[in-house]
């Protein structure tokens, strides 16, 4: 019986971590982002490849007006007990007054002694976000994928 419990409080926390995290989100609240993640932490997502969590979420930042992301569905993964897949809306409003909903997963992989995200990657279709971007002299990030996932936050 303890075993469940624990289980089940264990799955809260880490539920708990990635709404601390969508609220992070909303409020654009770099530092408490970063401190969400682990110090070696990548985002891969479909417009900027993978990332650290720092320059990600700047990039992210300072090319949106507002942001609101929901996490209406929790899937705990049976393969992988550290990770957590959520289906998510992502509500962003760019330059130019544009708005863009993605609709998607999330799947956040937890480092458990730390009880922080080591690796999140978003599922989406990309072509309206590169469409608007365009449209709004927004520039994607020049990067070479490996070396911009490589930078220390």
């Amino acid at each position: 019986m303890d075993e469940r419990v624990s289980g089940k409080s264990h799955d809260m926390t880490m539920t708990s971590l990635c709404e601390q995290y969508q609220e992070a989100l909303g409020r654009k609240d770099l530092a408490f982002v970063l401190g969400l993640f682990t110090d070696d932490a990548v985002i891969r997502a479909p417009v900027s490849g993978a990332a650290n969590v720092k320059d990600f979420h700047a990039y992210i930042f300072s090319n949106t007006k507002r942001t609101a992301m929901r996490f209406p569905n929790v899937i705990r993964r049976r393969d992988a007990p550290a990770a957590i897949t959520m289906q998510f809306s992502y509500t962003l409003a760019i330059e130019g007054g544009h708005i863009v909903v993605l609709d998607g997963v999330a799947n956040f992989e937890i480092d458990e002694r730390a009880m922080k995200i080591k690796s999140l990657t978003f599922v989406y279709d990309p072509a309206e976000v590169r469409q608007l971007m365009a449209e709004a002299g927004i520039a994607p990030p020049d990067h070479p994928e490996p070396a911009f996932a490589q930078h220390a936050r």
